[in-house]
């Protein structure tokens, strides 16, 4: 959020806060007031890549919070971003008086056991992947999803993800791109020593199970693209939807056909050229 943008912000009488990362890009104009906690505000604004984007979003669901999230592009890609850094203040008005649509996005929370015991936990946006890592042989795992055994699985590892998600990871490893209206759950191999292996979409609500059977020195559960816990035999991972939805604010004028299109050249045509044509 730039100053300006700031300034109108406060200028309407919203009592913004900000976080200490922040104020130092803000200048003088940002008032000498404590941050609260982001589970006390109706608004968390997050401006920056889908890499901040997620990881407000995992503030807020640990807060407990029902805040909504106001994702502003400030990145490379910033797919989870509804609003463009230098539209911003066109929506200010709409954005204060609580007339934006809201989208329910459902996250995902996993559960690290280790000798029968739990020995890590954590929450992810787009997608929890366990990964075969250093030195780059094959993790065996066997999984069980709604306590339903599925078939064992040697590869380069497995990835669950979100719908949210499936537009990341998930689709550069071929999964299906899923709307965000369609909540789901997404279970996309990464390169399965098996052609019979294929991405599986499950309600969102399907608990998912895996059992780490031969992992490497680098095997690794990963959250949101951010190395979680390193992964050894024996371990078990459990993820299930997360008992909170995130609320994210929607652009009233850019459906997710267009933020394909334009982020990720969804459907785009070939560039075929003719003859003569100027390169």
């Amino acid at each position: 959020m730039t100053p300006p943008t700031f300034e109108l912000v406060i200028g309407e009488g919203c009592d913004a806060n900000v976080a200490e990362g922040v104020r130092s890009f803000l200048g003088e104009n940002v008032p000498e007031r404590s941050v609260h906690e982001v589970g006390q505000a109706d608004i968390v604004v997050a401006v920056g890549g889908d890499g901040t984007i997620m990881r407000v979003a995992r503030q807020v669901l640990d807060a407990g919070a029902t805040s909504r999230i106001l994702g502003v592009s400030g990145g490379r890609l910033g797919f989870l971003a509804a609003f463009e850094l230098e539209e911003l203040p066109l929506y200010l008005d709409a954005i204060r008086a609580g007339t934006l649509s809201i989208e329910n996005r459902h996250a995902l929370h996993w559960r690290l056991f280790r000798n029968g015991q739990e020995a890590a936990t954590g929450c992810a946006v787009n997608d929890v992947v366990l990964a075969a890592g250093q030195p780059f042989r094959a993790i065996e795992l066997e999984g069980e999803v709604d306590g339903g055994a599925i078939p064992r699985f040697l590869g380069d590892g497995l990835i669950v993800a979100t719908s949210a998600g499936s537009t990341a990871h998930a689709a550069s490893a071929g999964g299906p791109i899923v709307a965000p209206g369609l909540e789901a759950t997404i279970l996309v191999p990464l390169a399965a020593h098996s052609l019979a292996w294929r991405p599986l979409v499950l309600p969102a609500e399907a608990s998912v199970a895996l059992n780490v059977h031969h992992a490497n020195e680098g095997s690794s559960l990963v959250q949101d693209g951010r190395l979680a816990e390193r992964l050894q035999a024996g371990d078990r991972v459990e993820v299930a939807s997360h008992y909170q939805t995130l609320r994210f604010l929607r652009h009233p004028e850019r459906p997710f056909g267009a933020t394909l299109a334009a982020k990720l050249g969804w459907a785009a045509p070939p560039s075929w050229r003719r003859p003569g044509d100027e390169a």
